[in-house]
This record gives C-alpha cells, structure tokens and sequence, in this order.
C-alpha cells in the first residue's frame, strides 16, 4: 500500500491504489483462472447432478439429495458467472461476457431482462436514487398490506423462485415500455420450453418413482432456491441522496461517502465466501467498482478499509452469519398479517 498522501482526496487515493493493485495482475480487472475453473465445476455439477436425478435415482432420499445440490446451482451459477458478464468484467473480449450470461437461461431465468433491471438499479443508484436497488429490480416481496385481513406474503416467499423462473420475466417483457428486439423474445421463448421439458416433463417421464415423490423432490429443490437466492438479495443496498458524479463528470466524493457509510461488507475477508457468493457479500466493493470481476474484491475490500482509515471515514462490515438474523426477521415481518 502507497503512503498516504493527504493533498489528494479519498476518492483520488481510493482509486490511484486500486489501479496500482490491477496494474500487478497478470488478468487486470478481469476474470482469473480459478473463475473459470470454478464456473466449469458449478455447470458440470449442474449437469451431472441433473443427469443422475433423472436417470439413476433409485430411492426418495437420492431424490432429495439430487434436488438440493440443483437448487444450489440454479443460484451460484448465476450469481458467480453471469452476474460479471452483466457489468463486461468476465473478460476484455465481449463474446466471452456475452456467452457466460447463459448462466441466466441454463437456470431458468431470462439474460435480458435481469441485466437490463440490473443496469437499471445501479444506474438509479449513480444518481441518487432513494430506491433500494432490490427494489427496483422487484426482486424482494414487498411488505404486506396492513389493510388485508389474510395475508399471502408467507405462501408467496415459499413458491418465490416457481414466480421469479416461471412468471416474472414473462411479466416484465409484457410491461415494458420500451421495443425489446424480436431475437430476445425468440430466446425467452426457447430457452422457457428447455427449461420446462427439463424440470416439469422429463422428470415425470424418466424417474423411476412415484409421482408424489417427484412433485415433493422438485419443491424441496425451489424451496431451496429460494431460500438461498433471498438470503443472497437481503444483504442491504440502501438507498442514496446524492449522484456519483458530479456538474464536471467528476467522481463524486460525497457519493462514495455515503456508499461506505450506509453500505454494508460482510466477512470482507473471506476468500472462500467471496468465491461461493460471487461477491455478493461485498456491496460496498461491488457499488465501487462494479465493472471489476468478484475475484478481486477481497483485495479491494481491504483497499477501501485502509484507506478509509487513513481518511478517518467509515467501512461498515459484518460478519456473514448476521445475514441470517436479517432473513429471519425478513420472514417474520412478512408473515404477521397486522403489521
């Protein structure tokens, strides 16, 4: 780490050291090999783990297990390989980027219109939005009405990820605003009825067992889904006051200012939770330099604490097992009817 030099601002110092970091890696702010070995192990699990629920499961616990380790993937794959190619930081080649947001499609889910929500939400973010990025996205189920008088927020969370593959990109192409290209409705079209054949058809068609089995083995592996892809989106991204840049197109040190301090980092360093979430645990480092692949962020992480401390200023962490005391009570909030 450079010396301090206090005639720069935070957000100069931040920066500079950062570039000093990319400049000694052989990747720069790209991907490094152990992304690749990683991506290439969670879709080879993805696929045989697929493969043996279909044709080899012999018992309703070997159902279960095969469900549990799919439910795992359907969110590491994205979130550690598409999640990058959103923000062009898999690799300097383009094709590269645009081949991992597959991730997307080979779990359910549409590349299109989750890049262009998740866009969205950072560029509301850069320019002040009071919108929690999750938010926007309308990827958390929002508080209940305190004017029902049954309330169905609970049901919903358990049958969650069935909504967000199943409906929720249907529904947001049908309302959007904008001219969507004929070639991406072709794709969620065809990548749907892939999706469909292989986890609502073939598994009654091929498994060797009762049908009721199968019914529970695919709604264990949602619940799964779900689970984890919520605890994933609760770590907080609060909402902003100011933009990033500002009247000059400079870098705003307000703006980062307010990233650390309303932001939250948790287990920062953790390499090998950095690794299984994707660098979903660091949104402080993510909101910071988001076109920079999850594999630094650990180093960037104690970048931005070293020299927030030389600047006197706050980097908020926690540890990650706190994240599960926030699911809880997200549970418990949309659970009680009466508010």
């Amino acid at each position: 780490m450079p010396a301090l030099n206090k005639d720069i601002s935070f957000t100069e110092a931040l920066y500079a050291r950062a570039e000093q970091y990319f400049v000694r890696q052989s990747s720069g702010r790209y991907a490094t090999g152990i992304f690749y070995l990683k991506s290439s192990l969670l879709i080879l699990t993805y696929f045989l783990a697929y493969s043996y629920f279909i044709f080899f499961t012999r018992s309703f616990a070997e159902l279960l297990l095969g469900a549990f380790i799919l439910g795992i993937c359907h969110v590491f794959i994205p979130v550690n390989l598409s999640h990058d190619a959103i923000h062009g930081s898999v690799s300097s080649r383009n094709w590269i980027n645009r081949l991992c947001l597959h991730g997307f499609e080979l779990t359910g889910s549409n590349s299109y219109m989750y890049g262009k929500k998740h866009l969205e939400a950072h560029y509301n973010k850069e320019n002040g939005s009071k919108t929690i990025a999750i938010e926007s996205q309308g990827l958390l189920l929002q508080k209940h009405n305190a004017n029902r008088t049954i309330n169905l927020s609970f049901v919903f969370y358990i049958f969650y990820s069935q909504y967000m593959i199943f409906a929720r990109d249907f529904i947001l192409f049908y309302n959007s605003g904008e001219v969507i290209p004929v070639r991406e409705y072709a794709k969620l079209f065809f990548f749907k009825f892939l999706y469909c054949l292989a986890f609502l058809v073939l598994p009654f068609a091929c498994i060797q067992a009762p049908a009721w089995q199968i019914i529970a083995a695919l709604l264990f592996m949602y619940l799964i889904v779900t689970i984890v892809l919520v605890i994933i989106l609760l770590m907080p991204t609060a909402k902003m006051e100011t933009a990033k840049t500002n009247e000059n197109n400079n870098a705003n040190e307000k703006w980062i200012k307010e990233i650390l301090e309303h932001n939250v980092d948790f287990s920062p360093g953790n390499v090998l939770l950095n690794q299984f979430a994707g660098g979903a645990n660091l949104n402080v480092v993510h909101y910071l330099f988001p076109s920079v692949n999850h594999v630094h962020y650990n180093k960037l992480a104690s970048i931005i604490e070293e020299t927030a401390i030389d600047y006197e200023l706050s980097y908020r962490k926690q540890q990650v097992k706190d994240v599960f005391g926030i699911h809880f009570n997200y549970l418990k909030n949309i659970q009680h009817s009466n508010g």
